[in-house]
C-alpha cells in the first residue's frame, strides 16, 4: 500500500514533466535537429531507468500472485517499445523526428496510463486481502466470545452437579436419621409386646380358671336342664295318653250312637255301598298311615327326650321341637277327628246296606274288645303315671337344691367377671397406646419405606454402575489410546502455537521495522520530491535560457552567413577570431546549464534508485510477512478446529457416562434378584463397594471437568496471546511477558497431563473392583 502510494506520488509529475519536455523540443526541432535529438536522449534515459526500476519491482512482486499478470505485461511493453524507439532513434537519424516521437510519446502515455491502471487493481486486491484478514479477525473475535459462553455452561452445569452432590448427601443424612428414629420405635414396641405379652399370659391364666368354672356351672346346668325335660316330657305324655283317653273314650260313645244311626240307613243306602265301601277302603288306608304316622310321632317324642337328655346344650332347640311335634299332633288329631266325621257319615250309609251290617258290627265288637283292652292298658299307664310324679316330685326337690348351687356359683361368676372387665379396660388402654405407637410406626415405616426405595434407585444405580465397570473394561484400552493421541495432539499444537507465537512476533517485529523504513522512505521521497520541483523550476530556468542562446546564436549565424557572403573575396584572416568567439561563446551558453542539469540529474537518479531498491525489499519483506501471518491465521484456525473436536469428544464422553448411569437403572432388576439370593452380609458389603464404586466415579467426572477447564484455559491463553500480537505494534522476542505465558502455558499442559494420568488411575481401581465384587 505505501509502495503504491509512492508510485502513484512519483509517476504522474515525472510524465507530465517529460511530456512538457518532449513537447517543447518538437517546437524547436526544426531548427536544430542534432540539439533536439540529444536533449532527448539524454532525458530519455532516465525515464528508461524508472521504467526498468518499476519493472523489476513489478516482477518481483507479481509473480506470486497471478492475478497481477496483465500489469507485468504491459510494463514489459512499455520496455520493449521504449527500446524501439532508442534504437530507430539511433537508426534513422535523418528521418522527420517531430513526427516519430510524438508517436512514440502517445504510445508510451498510453503504456504508462495502463501500468498505472494495473498497479491500482493491485492495490485494490491488497485492500480486499486486508478485509479479508479483519474479517478473519472478527470471526476469531466471535470464536472467542463463543468459548466464554461454553465455559459459563459449564460452569454452570458443575454448580447444578454439587448441588445435586449436596441433595444426595443431604437425603443420605436423613435417611440415616429416619433409620435411627424407627430403630428407637422398635426398640419401643418391642418392650411393649413385652409388657402386652405377659399382661395377655396373666389375662389367659385367669380366663383358663374362668373357662373351668364356667364348664362346671355348664355341666350342672345341663344335669338341671336335663331333669328338667325329662319332667316335662313325661308329664307331657301323661297329659297326651289322657287327653288320648277322653277322646278315644268320646269316639267309642259317638260310634255306638253312629251304629245306631248307620243300622237305620243301611237299607236306605245300598245302592251305595260299593262307592261307599272304596271310599272306606280309602279313609281306612289313610286312618292307618296318620295312626302309623301318630305312633311314629310318639316314637320321635320318646327318642327326642332320650336326646335331651343327652344332649342339654339343645335344650331349645329340643322345646321347639316339642312345640312343632305338638301342632302336628293337633293336626293329626283334627284330621282324626275329620276321618272319624267321614266314618261317621259313611257308617251311617252302610247301616242301611244289611250284607255289610253284619260285617261291621262283628268289627265293632272286636274294636269293643280292643278298647277294653287299650282301657285296661291305660289304667296301667295311669298308675305308672303317678308313680312317675312321686319321682318328679323328688327330682324337683333336686333340681331347687341345684339352682342354689348354680346361683351362688354365678355370684363367684358375676365377681369374677368384675374383675375381668377391670384386667380388659387396663389391656384396652395399653392396646389403644400399643394403636398409636403402630400408627407411628406405620408413618415411620412409610417414610423409611420411601427412603428405601430412594436408596434403592441408588443402590439399583451403583449395582448398575458396578455392573457396567466390566464394559468400561472393554473401553477402557480405547480411552487410553484416544488420551495418549489426545496429548500428543495437544503437544503438538502446544509447539505450534509456541511456534506461531514467535514467529508472529518475528514478524511483527519486522513488520514495524519496515514500517518504520517505509515511513523514513515516504519522507525522503517527499523530500526528494521537493528538490526534483526544485530542479525542474531550474531546468525551466535553464530551458528560457538555452532558447534565449538559441535565438542569439541563429541571429549570429545568420549575421555570419551574411558576412561570410559579403566578405568572401576579402579573407579569412579577418573573421578567424570571430568564429572562435561565437564558437566558444556557443559552447559556454550549452554547456554550463547542461553540465549542471546533468550532475543533479545523475545524483537524483543515483538516489531515486536506491530509494526503490530499498522500497522493493521492503515490499517483498512485507508480502512475506503478509503471507507467513496468512499461514499462521490457518495453522490457528487449525488449532481452534482441533480444540473445539477434543470439546466435542469430552462433552460425548459425558453424554456416555450419563448412558452409562441410565443403563445401570435398567440392571437394578437383575441387581435385585441377585440380592434376594444372597444374605444381609452380603448386601452390606455390596453397598459398601457400590458407595466407593460411586465416589470413584464422581472422581473421574470431577477429573474430567478439571480436563475440560484445563483445556479451554488454555485455549484461551492462546487466544489471549494471539489478540495480544495482533493488538500489539512491537513486541520483543525475549520479553518477560512471553516468558510468563509460556510458564503459565507449560504449568497448564502439566497438569492436564496429571489430570490425565490420575483419570487412567481411577479408571484402573474401578475395573480391578468391578472384577473383585463381580
Amino acid at each position: 500500500m505505501a509502495f503504491s502510494a509512492v508510485t502513484r506520488s512519483t509517476l504522474p509529475p515525472a510524465s507530465s514533466s517529460r511530456n512538457s519536455k518532449f513537447f517543447a523540443l518538437r517546437l524547436n526541432g526544426k531548427h536544430n535537429n542534432k540539439l533536439s535529438y540529444t536533449t532527448d536522449l539524454k532525458r530519455r534515459g532516465p525515464s528508461l531507468k524508472i521504467i526498468e526500476s518499476v519493472l523489476g519491482n513489478r516482477r518481483s512482486s507479481i509473480s506470486d500472485n497471478g492475478a497481477t499478470e496483465p500489469a507485468r505485461i504491459l510494463l514489459e511493453r512499455l520496455f520493449a517499445q521504449t527500446q524501439k524507439l532508442e534504437e530507430q532513434m539511433s537508426r534513422d537519424s535523418g528521418l522527420p523526428q517531430d513526427v516519430q516521437m510524438g508517436l512514440n510519446l502517445e504510445t508510451l502515455e498510453a503504456d504508462l496510463v495502463a501500468a498505472l491502471a494495473a498497479l491500482t487493481k493491485k492495490e485494490d486486491e491488497l485492500q480486499d486481502a486486508e478485509r479479508t484478514v479483519f474479517l478473519e479477525h472478527r470471526e476469531l473475535d466471535c470464536a472467542k466470545k463463543e468459548l466464554e459462553q461454553r465455559e459459563e455452561k459449564i460452569a454452570a452445569a458443575r454448580n447444578k452437579y454439587e448441588a445435586i452432590e449436596e441433595e444426595l448427601k443431604e437425603a443420605n443424612y436423613n435417611l440415616t436419621s429416619q433409620a435411627r428414629q424407627i430403630e428407637d420405635l422398635k426398640l419401643r414396641l418391642k418392650e411393649r409386646d413385652l409388657g402386652i405379652a405377659t399382661a395377655q399370659s396373666v389375662l389367659s391364666l385367669k380366663e383358663e380358671d374362668m373357662d373351668k368354672m364356667r364348664n362346671e356351672l355348664m355341666k350342672k346346668s345341663e344335669e338341671a336342664v336335663k331333669i328338667d325335660s325329662e319332667l316335662k316330657s313325661k308329664a307331657l305324655l301323661l297329659n297326651q295318653a289322657n287327653e288320648v283317653v277322653k277322646e278315644q273314650e268320646i269316639e267309642i260313645q259317638g260310634l255306638r250312637k253312629a251304629i245306631l244311626k248307620k243300622e237305620e240307613e243301611l237299607y236306605a243306602s245300598l245302592t251305595l255301598t260299593k262307592v261307599e265301601e272304596e271310599k272306606l277302603k280309602v279313609a281306612e288306608s289313610s286312618l292307618e298311615k296318620q295312626t302309623m304316622e301318630w305312633l311314629q310321632a310318639q316314637g320321635e317324642l320318646k327318642k327326642l327326650a332320650e336326646e335331651a337328655s343327652k344332649h342339654a346344650q339343645e335344650t331349645h332347640e329340643t322345646l321347639e321341637d316339642f312345640r312343632r311335634v305338638k301342632k302336628l299332633l293337633t293336626d293329626v288329631r283334627s284330621e282324626l277327628v275329620s276321618s272319624q266325621k267321614a266314618l261317621a257319615s259313611s257308617r251311617e250309609k252302610v247301616e242301611g246296606q244289611d250284607q255289610l251290617l253284619e260285617m261291621q258290627l262283628a268289627e265293632l265288637e272286636e274294636q269293643k274288645k280292643s278298647v277294653m283292652s287299650y282301657m285296661t292298658s291305660l289304667k296301667d299307664a295311669q298308675i305308672e303315671i303317678e308313680s312317675e310324679r312321686v319321682k318328679l316330685r323328688v327330682a324337683e326337690a333336686l333340681n331347687k337344691e341345684l339352682e342354689r348351687d348354680l346361683s351362688m356359683e354365678r355370684e363367684l361368676v358375676k365377681e369374677l367377671q368384675d374383675k375381668l372387665k377391670k384386667e380388659r379396660f387396663s389391656l384396652q388402654q395399653a392396646m389403644q397406646e400399643m394403636s398409636s405407637l403402630q400408627k407411628e410406626l406405620d408413618q415411620k415405616s412409610s417414610e423409611f419405606e420411601k427412603t428405601h426405595n430412594l436408596l434403592q434407585a441408588k443402590e439399583s444405580e451403583l449395582v448398575e454402575a458396578k455392573l457396567e465397570i466390566q464394559h468400561l473394561k472393554s473401553e477402557q484400552a480405547t480411552l487410553v489410546l484416544v488420551l495418549g493421541e489426545k496429548d500428543l495432539e495437544l503437544l503438538t499444537a502446544r509447539k505450534k502455537l509456541e511456534e506461531v507465537s514467535k514467529e508472529i512476533a518475528d514478524l511483527r517485529m519486522l513488520l514495524n521495522s519496515k514500517e518504520n523504513q517505509l515511513i523514513q522512505a515516504t519522507t525522503m521521497l517527499t523530500e526528494k520530491d521537493e528538490q526534483v520541483g526544485i530542479i525542474q523550476n531550474e531546468l525551466n530556468l535553464t530551458k528560457r535560457k538555452t532558447f534565449e542562446a538559441e535565438s542569439v546564436v541563429e541571429r549570429i549565424v545568420e549575421l555570419t552567413n551574411k558576412l561570410v557572403i559579403s566578405i568572401k573575396d576579402e579573407g579569412n584572416s579577418l573573421f578567424g577570431p570571430f568564429d572562435d568567439m561565437g564558437l566558444e561563446f556557443f559552447q559556454q551558453l550549452w554547456e554550463e546549464p547542461t553540465d549542471n542539469f546533468r550532475l543533479q540529474k545523475k545524483q537524483l537518479q543515483t538516489e531515486l534508485e536506491l530509494t526503490r531498491e530499498t522500497l522493493r525489499g521492503k515490499e517483498m519483506d512485507v508480502l512475506a510477512a503478509q503471507r507467513s501471518l496468512a499461514i499462521k491465521d490457518e495453522e490457528l484456525k487449525l488449532v481452534l478446529g482441533r480444540l473445539d473436536s477434543s470439546e466435542k469428544e469430552l462433552k460425548s464422553m459425558k453424554e456416555e457416562t450419563e448412558r452409562d448411569a441410565n443403563d445401570l437403572k435398567k440392571l437394578y432388576a437383575l441387581a435385585e434378584e441377585r440380592i434376594g439370593k444372597k444374605s444381609i452380609g452380603d448386601l452390606a458389603i455390596e453397598k459398601l463397594q457400590l458407595e466407593a464404586a460411586q465416589l470413584e466415579v464422581e472422581a473421574a467426572t470431577n477429573a474430567l471437568h478439571k480436563l475440560a477447564e484445563m483445556s479451554q484455559e488454555l485455549l484461551n491463553k492462546t487466544t489471549l496471546s494471539i489478540e495480544v500480537d495482533s493488538d500489539t505494534g512491537t513486541f520483543p522476542q525475549d520479553s518477560p511477558d512471553s516468558w510468563m505465558g509460556a510458564v503459565e502455558n507449560n504449568e497448564c499442559f502439566t497438569k492436564v497431563k496429571t489430570e490425565v494420568f490420575r483419570l487412567s488411575a481411577l479408571t484402573e481401581e474401578l475395573v480391578k473392583e468391578a472384577g473383585v465384587s463381580d
